[in-house]
C-alpha cells in the first residue's frame, strides 16, 4: 500500500517574523520534537541540510532507499519526498532554511566548487541514477561540524537578542566549511569537473565563454558537457552564463547611471540590441524601462 506524503508548511519550524532557520536534533525513534516525521514521507518548500552525527540506517529519498552512516552529509531540496525508513541507532541533525537567507552572499558561495556539488547538483542527481553521497565527514572535520550544531542549538534554547543572527552567521560558516570540504573528495569525476566550471563561471562570466572553452575547462567533449551540465542543471551551459550576465546587468541598471550599451558591454555581451532581446525574454521588459519601473518605484 502506498504511503501518504505530507506537505510540511515552514511554520511548523520557523517563528513568525524571524529568521528562517531552524535546528531539529533527532536520536533514534524518540519523538524529538512536536512535528517530528522523521520516518513519515513529506516533502517541504524549504531546504535542508542532513548531518548523521552518529549510527547507521537507510533514509529514502524520491522512491530510492540509500545507506547512511555518521559523517553523511547532503542537502534535500525543496519539494522533494524523503523520509527514513531506519533510524533507530540514527542520531540526525536536520537544520532547515529558506534559501532567501544567504540572497546577499550568494555570488560568494557560488564560487566555492563544492558548493554547487552539494547543494545543487547532488539534489537533482539522486532522482537519475543510482547515487552515493560525496560528501564524508570523520575525525577533526565532523568534530568541527559537531561544535557549530552545538553554537546554533545554544542560540536557539537562549533566545537571547541576536540569536536569529548569530544562528544564520553559524550556519553560513558551516556551509562554506562543507563546501570547501566536498571539493576534492571522490565523486563522479564528471559532476566534480562541472562543479568547477560553475564556480569558475560565476567569478569570470564577463569574459568571451564558447562551448569549447567551456568544454576543455572541464576536460570534456562538447557533447559530454551539454549531457552532463544538462543533467545536473537543468539548461544549457550557454543559457546559464546568459543568467549570470542578466542578473549582473539587472544590479547595474538599479544601482549606476552607466547606460545601457555600457552595461551590456560590462557584463560580457557584445551587442547592445542582443542584449535588450535577451533581457526582455528573461525579464518581460526592456532594460530602459525596467530602470525606469524601479527609479519610479523607489520615489
Amino acid at each position: 500500500m502506498k504511503k501518504t506524503v505530507l506537505q510540511l508548511p515552514g511554520k511548523y519550524y520557523f517563528s513568525q517574523n524571524s529568521v528562517p532557520i531552524a535546528l531539529r536534533q533527532v536520536r533514534g525513534k524518540t519523538l524529538s520534537h512536536p512535528h517530528d516525521y522523521t520516518g513519515v514521507p513529506h516533502w517541504h518548500d524549504f531546504s535542508e541540510l542532513v548531518i548523521i552525527t552518529e549510527g547507521t540506517g537507510r533514509q529514502n529519498i524520491n522512491g530510492v532507499s540509500y545507506p547512511v552512516s555518521a559523517g553523511d552529509v547532503f542537502v534535500i531540496a525543496g519539494k522533494t519526498t524523503h523520509f527514513f525508513e531506519e533510524y533507530e541507532r540514527l542520531s540526525i541533525a536536520n537544520i532547515m532554511f529558506s534559501d532567501s537567507v544567504f540572497q546577499g552572499v550568494r555570488e560568494s558561495l557560488n564560487r566555492i566548487p563544492g558548493y554547487h556539488l552539494i547543494f545543487r547538483f547532488e539534489p537533482e542527481l539522486r532522482t537519475g541514477r543510482a547515487f552515493h553521497n560525496t560528501l564524508h565527514l570523520t575525525g577533526s572535520a565532523l568534530s568541527y561540524v559537531m561544535t557549530v550544531l552545538r553554537k546554533m542549538e545554544t542560540e536557539f534554547a537562549d533566545s537571547a537578542p541576536g540569536c536569529e543572527a548569530a544562528a544564520a552567521s553559524a550556519l553560513l560558516e558551516l556551509i562554506v566549511f562543507l563546501a570547501r570540504s566536498s571539493h576534492g573528495k571522490k565523486a563522479d569525476e564528471s559532476v566534480s569537473r562541472l562543479a568547477g566550471l560553475f564556480g569558475t563561471l560565476e567569478a569570470s562570466f564577463r569574459e568571451e565563454w564558447t562551448l569549447a572553452r567551456m568544454a576543455r575547462h572541464s576536460a570534456m567533449s562538447v557533447n559530454t558537457l551539454l549531457r552532463t551540465f544538462r543533467a545536473a542543471a537543468k539548461e544549457t551551459p550557454l543559457h546559464y552564463l546568459n543568467t549570470l550576465r542578466l542578473n549582473a546587468s539587472s544590479l547595474l541598471l538599479l544601482n549606476s547611471d552607466r547606460s545601457i550599451s555600457e552595461i551590456a558591454f560590462s557584463c560580457g555581451f557584445h551587442d547592445s540590441n542582443y542584449f535588450t532581446k535577451k533581457f526582455r525574454n528573461a525579464f518581460g521588459i526592456t532594460p530602459g524601462a525596467f530602470r525606469k519601473k524601479h527609479l519610479e518605484e523607489s520615489r
